[in-house]
């Protein structure tokens, strides 16, 4: 692999760490509007389709104490503790997310085998990805093949794709967004309920819950981090602006499908 291949993917680790995926395009530092947030209008609100096709889901203990309340303040540990349990109690799902130039969809599982595979599509075309336990594999059209990562061998491309390897699971790991929950240490709920259209066709009505003050998260500044909830804490997503290396990063994503059985294998 080129040398830029290296630095590209060093770059999108660095920022991705700030959010589940981030680009390193640079921006003018504007906030970019969310994808597919509406205001919460009465017509929006009618048009929201209820959760009828979703699997049956008990909020998890993890998140009592917790109140769903315009202007209420949340701990990040407790808001981050019940984003696990709920991620831990629907077990799989898929998720979109959109940053700078690229996009893309994964699906995961998420508990004591977690698993992941997905792709992003920019510029430098699709890298794909699989990570299961510890294992990674990555395909770029740099490579242009799958490589299993391994940081004892002698090839250089199973070494880069074990190093970068670790970095590509923080584009859509749910682990890596509870993490940085957990890094603000307040939260706000707002009285303003949009409503989402995720990618699966279906429109929630969901709280929105943003950080009280900027915080640092692996280096990288986070100006603002919006998180959607439902009324049960079923998590569906967030939003978040960041500066890594002078670059300012919008990205959005989604969790949908959530509870839908996902089989993740190593690609051929």
């Amino acid at each position: 692999m080129k040398t830029r291949h290296l630095r590209r993917y060093a770059c999108i680790g660095t920022v991705l760490a700030i959010g589940p995926l981030a680009g390193c395009s640079s921006s003018d530092g504007a906030a970019e509007p969310p994808r597919s947030e509406a205001s919460s209008s009465r017509s929006a609100q009618e048009s929201a389709s209820p959760k009828a096709s979703a699997p049956a889901f008990t909020t998890p203990s993890e998140c009592d104490g917790l109140q769903l309340k315009g202007g209420e303040t949340l701990a990040g540990s407790a808001l981050s503790n019940c984003l696990v349990a709920a991620l831990k109690a629907y077990g799989s799902g898929t998720e979109s997310v959109l940053s700078g130039d690229e996009s893309g969809t994964s699906q995961f599982v998420f508990g004591d085998d977690p698993a992941l595979s997905g792709s992003m599509t920019g510029p430098e075309g699709e890298k794909s990805y699989v990570f299961k336990g510890d294992d990674e594999w990555i395909k770029t059209p740099g490579l242009g093949k799958w490589v299993k990562g391994d940081a004892n061998s002698t090839d250089p491309q199973e070494q880069l794709v074990a190093a970068t390897g670790k970095l590509y699971r923080a584009l859509a790991d749910p682990a890596v967004t509870a993490r940085m929950i957990a890094s603000a240490p307040e939260w706000t709920v707002e009285a303003e309920r949009p409503v989402l259209s995720l990618e699966n066709g279906e429109n929630v009505e969901a709280w929105r819950i943003a950080n009280k003050k900027p915080y640092t998260y692996l280096g990288a500044a986070v100006r603002e981090h919006i998180l959607w909830f439902g009324d049960d804490f079923t998590p569906y997503g967030g939003q978040a602006e960041s500066s890594a290396g002078g670059v300012m990063t919008t990205t959005t994503q989604h969790f949908y499908d959530l509870g839908k059985p996902v089989t993740i294998e190593p690609p051929e």
